[in-house]
């Protein structure tokens, strides 16, 4: 469905970078709009579930700072949302022995156990909603999205 057809705008677009633009958008906020309904059935909101998610497939110890980094969000934010994760004991901060301001995050079992149950649901959807591209046209995508935020980081 077109953009001008799904806002019911009364005449089509006429800048194609803007509508293009507002397409991103549009199509990103509805994407997260379906997670946070799916993560809020687990007692998630979408940031604990990108963190554990983020913690799941981590090779190395994180800190809160490399946390933030991957999330692209404020240190205040990431202290927020592990503040909660770890009062519903699904995430812990070890301290890092010599640097009492540093700490790494770990998964608990429990949060082990939380991802495993989300993260296949969650993958169900991503692919039914993804079902009608091909795998060439979901690298297509992703190649224009990294042009994109290429050219938003030359902007810098």
């Amino acid at each position: 469905m077109s953009l001008t057809t799904e806002l019911e705008l009364d005449r089509p677009l006429q800048d194609v970078r803007h509508e293009a633009v507002l397409n991103i958008v549009r199509t990103a906020t509805m994407l997260s709009q379906r997670g946070s309904t799916l993560f809020r059935k687990y007692g998630l909101t979408e940031a604990q579930f990108n963190v554990l998610f983020s913690l799941k497939y981590k090779e190395r110890p994180w800190t809160q700072s490399d946390l933030g980094k991957r999330l692209v969000v404020t240190r205040a934010s990431v202290t927020s949302v592990l503040d909660k994760l770890e009062e519903k004991g699904l995430v812990e901060r070890i301290a890092v022995s010599g640097n009492r301001r540093i700490y790494h995050v770990e998964l608990t079992e429990k949060g082990h156990t939380l991802i495993a149950k989300v993260e296949p649901v969650y993958r169900s959807i991503v692919h039914r909603v993804l079902d009608g591209l091909s795998e060439g046209d979901l690298r297509g995508m992703i190649m224009q999205m990294e042009t994109i935020r290429t050219a938003l980081h030359d902007e810098d």
